[in-house]
């Protein structure tokens, strides 16, 4: 009973002070406010995995590439996917997520200043101006674009059906797209449930699939790649007892591991 209060705790009191933090550094426009930025996202994740007793496996963590833009696509079935992916990832990254995200005490103004992006997806003509809005971030400064496809999290740990957006974008600007899966993430806290328990997610990097010489008629095709090879990920070395049962997927091997322990 005293587990979850403490949780919660820790991740309010992260976003807090994080979301402050950036907030007033934005405010008062302190000198290296965009090198703090960098880590915050990063530091405040990590707070919250340490808190929940959540640790991270990183498998292939040198496929993610360093300076050259890219567009990460992942499963979604747990808010722990965002914190495992803010706390593990080695490159410069930025989230796509809803305009809901605004609405949260200090991390919403937060969320922007330091580059991610809230997307209202009842309204495609807006959702498709904050997209266009990342152009910059993925060609002039290399980031990696972190994009949820299934655009909600799977309350079964099924993959749902892709949205077109993280493909369209990829493809106009000609950059890889890494498929990633997440296992384990849900056991920690699944959709509709506030309990939260600890555990060990492993977020398994795919090889990079290209996109130079694409064209928008080719995005169903790429859509259909890049789902393909998430659900091999994602099935990879899963054992007896599989994620969408509710079990933790055993690791595979892999030629280069990322630890960070909660």
């Amino acid at each position: 009973m005293i587990r979850q209060p403490w949780v919660y705790g820790v991740a309010a009191a992260s976003t807090i002070f994080f979301g402050g933090t950036v907030a007033l550094r934005s405010a008062l426009r302190i000198r290296w406010f965009h090198r703090f930025a960098e880590r915050a996202t990063a530091n405040w994740a990590r707070l919250i995995l340490w808190g929940a007793g959540v640790r991270v496996t990183v498998e292939n963590p040198e496929r993610f590439g360093e300076g050259g833009g890219q567009i990460l696509v992942s499963n979604h079935q747990s808010w722990f996917d965002v914190f495992s992916l803010a706390a593990a990832l080695p490159v410069r990254f930025s989230f796509v997520g809803k305009k809901e995200l605004n609405r949260i005490p200090f991390l919403g103004h937060a969320w922007e200043k330091v580059g991610h992006v809230a997307i209202d997806r009842g309204d495609h003509q807006s959702a498709l101006s904050s997209l266009g809005s990342l152009d910059g971030q993925i060609r002039d400064e290399g980031r990696t674009i972190i994009m949820f496809a299934e655009g909600t999290r799977s309350p079964t740990g099924e993959l749902r059906r892709f949205k077109k957006g993280a493909f369209v974008m990829a493809i106009k600007a000609q950059v890889p797209i890494v498929p990633v899966a997440l296992a384990g993430t849900r056991r920690v806290m699944a959709k509709g449930d506030w309990r939260i328990s600890p555990g060990h997610v492993t977020v398994r990097v795919g090889p990079p699939i290209p996109t130079a010489g694409l064209t928008l008629r080719d995005r169903d095709r790429l859509s259909a790649q890049v789902r393909e090879a998430i659900l091999a990920l994602r099935d990879a070395g899963a054992g007896s007892r599989s994620e969408t049962a509710g079990g933790e997927p055993e690791s595979t091997s892999a030629t280069g591991r990322l630890e960070l322990t909660a």
